[in-house]
């Protein structure tokens, strides 16, 4: 039992000299209970946007540079494989099927709208 409680109270020194160090290097002690607050929220705020973009963005964007540093290299592209070699990989084979059911429609509506439409005799700006 002693052990523990030794472990938790070294355990809350620590987490309190952290909290000093932080409070000391930004110079965050003099501010009020408030303005602590408002500091602190918009650092996390801004500590989150930084991650989150760095988490979406900085695959695509090593991936660019490599591609520009192979093409400087090799003088040629380089064979960079999709992150999904396919969409049946994803959704299986039925997705790929609805995706051409859905492209066939889209095609067969759009050539009877064409062959129903007939060009107009007059331009409706040229009469004003």
């Amino acid at each position: 039992m002693t052990i523990i409680l030794y472990f938790l109270t070294a355990l809350v020194r620590w987490i309190r000299l952290k909290i000093y160090q932080y409070e000391v290097t930004f110079a965050i002690y003099m501010l009020t209970p408030t303005e602590k607050i408002i500091f602190n929220s918009l650092l996390l705020t801004l500590v989150t946007m930084i991650a989150t973009g760095i988490y979406i963005y900085l695959p695509d964007h090593l991936r660019s540079i490599y591609g520009h540093l192979y093409y400087y290299w090799a003088g040629e592209r380089p064979l960079m494989v999709a992150r999904f070699a396919s969409i049946n990989s994803v959704f299986g084979e039925t997705a790929t099927q609805n995706l051409k059911v859905v492209y066939e429609t889209t095609k067969n509506v759009a050539a009877a709208v064409a062959a129903n439409t007939a060009p107009a005799e007059h331009s409706v700006v040229g009469e004003l």
